[in-house]
């Protein structure tokens, strides 16, 4: 029997450095499309966040990839919320 508490989870180096063979969704974790697309996807256009932060002098830049829902959900929003922003003042 272990002595860690239920529900604890632990992870190796191996598992937190191992190569990530199909990259997925940085919200939903949805499988993104691959590079072949299928006529019936339509237009499956995946696409990228941008985090960008700052400490200091340092900057620091991440693009995680987001699924063709994801990015449009995450677009529509910043552009309400740019509008709402533009009428205050």
């Amino acid at each position: 029997m272990s002595d860690l508490p239920k529900g604890f989870v632990t992870a190796g180096h191996a598992a937190l450095f191992q190569e990530i063979s199909q990259t997925s969704c940085d919200v939903c974790a949805a499988p993104m499309p691959g590079s072949a697309h299928d006529e019936d996807e339509g237009q499956a256009v995946s696409g990228r966040g941008l985090l960008v932060w700052a400490r200091g002098e340092e900057r620091r830049y991440q693009e995680p990839p987001l699924c063709p829902s994801c990015a449009s959900a995450i677009g529509v929003s910043a552009l309400q919320r740019w509008e709402i922003e533009e009428e205050e003042g």
